[in-house]
């Protein structure tokens, strides 16, 4: 199908059962987190009085500039450590400064990424999905709703945010764990920062900066995560459409209750097969709720073909809104992926290395700390090679859908539209790494074999090191 933007149609959702499922905004959690890092503009104009909203502008602008250089100053004192102590022997420390350096860079692209880079192409994206994604699926035997999907974005997203925040947060106690006036994150500062008030403003700086650094990195990942399963959701949504398509039609022609028991009989025959969505509950309407649940406003078609073109139409529509949707979050993070597995793999090796070499008294807590950051790392790669193996799973089963229903029934009528929509239908759709490398669980399997094996490698490597 087409991915151009279909235009909004009133009334093109059906109820499909007596269940009104409201309306509601997916990006409430998230807001909050892209507020936090200026990666969304602050609403402050609705908080001002009318004489003063003409500042929001320049406040927002002012908090935007401040947190770029919480992460630039970081991230130029740890490049300033590496070069400074590349000639003191201290590889460990060398090794630290770099994951550092490598961390709060890709922090402040992402940031630039999402503010000026991509900020009008992400507002479309939330607008366009709260918008106009359908509560439920059209009126026929059966039903599904967005609840399970949208509870599942929520709790993953929810769990993610908060995971990469308590990582994060954990730095920030370090000092106090090791008893000395030491920073959350130790490089070289061209003053003595241990004096009094000197250490209380840097460390409170410090503790900003690696929130912020937490907060880009959940935010970013776990808005990729709540659209590819809220369209996951739409898909199982549109499945259920297409599987009563037919059951539709009878019910824009007014068939009486007889005929629409004789279908029902022959719709049964394909109910047993399991795992027809992806997340979704499929339920069973009451026939004498099935004429109150259609749209009073559409004239009641002439013939048959005219009331199937009238129920397919929603379902073409609806497969065209979730394609646009795709591609323009491919259009968002393609390249950003692209970055994002080569850094991740670069990290893994980091890691392994400081798990290995790591000897000194207070080794314990640097492992613990970089082990989050790893463990992270890996959850965060797992998530976006997850996401995009369920779009490209759940994009090819619209064609199965639609062969559930009793299409067969009027096969003459109807089978040049349905062998074009299957046609079309067959073509998964693919969220890739920058049009190099599709996203999908081999994916995330090869970057944990990279990463294991470069593991073992230093692993052996030290063992023979400190044999005699």
């Amino acid at each position: 199908m087409s991915t151009d933007k279909p235009e909004p149609q009133a009334n093109a959702e059906h109820m499909g059962s007596p269940l009104d499922v409201q309306r509601r905004d997916m990006f409430t959690f998230i807001r909050w987190s892209l507020w936090f890092t200026a990666m969304c503009r602050l609403p402050l104009e609705y908080y001002l009085p009318t004489s003063l909203r003409f500042l929001a502008s320049t406040l927002n602008w002012i908090y935007e500039v401040f947190l770029y250089f919480t992460i630039i100053h970081i991230d130029i004192l740890f490049m300033c450590t590496i070069y400074l102590y590349k000639d003191k022997g201290d590889l460990a420390l060398l090794v630290n400064s770099l994951i550092q350096a490598i961390i709060f860079m890709w922090t402040l692209i992402i940031k630039v990424y999402f503010k000026r880079i991509k900020r009008k192409k992400i507002e479309e994206l939330m607008q366009f999905l709260n918008n106009e994604y359908r509560t439920q699926s059209a009126a026929g035997f059966t039903y599904v709703t967005m609840k399970e999907s949208v509870d599942l974005s929520n709790t993953w997203t929810k769990v993610f945010l908060i995971s990469c925040y308590v990582g994060g947060a954990f730095w920030l106690f370090v000092p106090f764990l090791r008893r000395d006036r030491s920073l959350p994150l130790p490089c070289w500062y061209p003053f003595d920062y241990k004096s009094p008030i000197v250490y209380e403003s840097i460390y409170l700086l410090q503790c900003l900066a690696q929130m912020q650094m937490a907060a880009a990195f959940a935010s970013t990942s776990a808005f990729y995560l709540l659209v590819a399963v809220v369209f996951s959701g739409q898909l199982d949504v549109l499945n259920c459409s297409l599987k009563n398509v037919i059951a539709t039609t009878y019910l824009n022609l007014r068939k009486p209750k007889s005929e629409l028991i004789k279908l029902r009989e022959e719709h049964n025959i394909e109910n047993f097969e399991i795992n027809q969505y992806y997340c979704a509950e499929e339920h069973k309407t009451d026939l004498d709720c099935l004429p109150h649940l259609l749209d009073g406003e559409n004239p009641e078609p002439q013939n048959f073909y005219a009331a199937f073109k009238q129920a397919f139409k929603h379902c073409v529509t609806h497969h065209q809104y979730i394609l646009c949707g795709l591609q323009m979050l491919e259009d968002i993070y393609s390249y950003l992926w692209y970055l994002k597995t080569m850094k991740a793999t670069v990290l893994a090796c980091l890691f392994a290395f400081v798990w290995v070499k790591s000897t000194a008294a207070n080794s314990f807590l640097t492992i613990f700390s970089f082990s989050q950051y790893l463990v992270l790392a890996i959850w965060e790669m797992f998530m976006i090679c997850y996401s995009a193996e369920i779009i490209f799973l759940n994009s090819q089963r619209c064609d199965e859908a639609l062969q559930r229903s009793p299409w067969h029934l009027h096969a003459c009528e109807i089978k040049k539209d349905i062998l074009f929509f299957i046609l079309n239908a067959q073509q998964p759709f693919r969220l890739t790494g920058g049009k190099m490398f599709n996203l999908n669980v081999e994916k995330f399997r090869r970057f944990l074999s990279t990463s294991f094996s470069i593991f073992t490698s230093l692993q052996q490597m030290d063992e023979r090191e400190g044999q005699p």
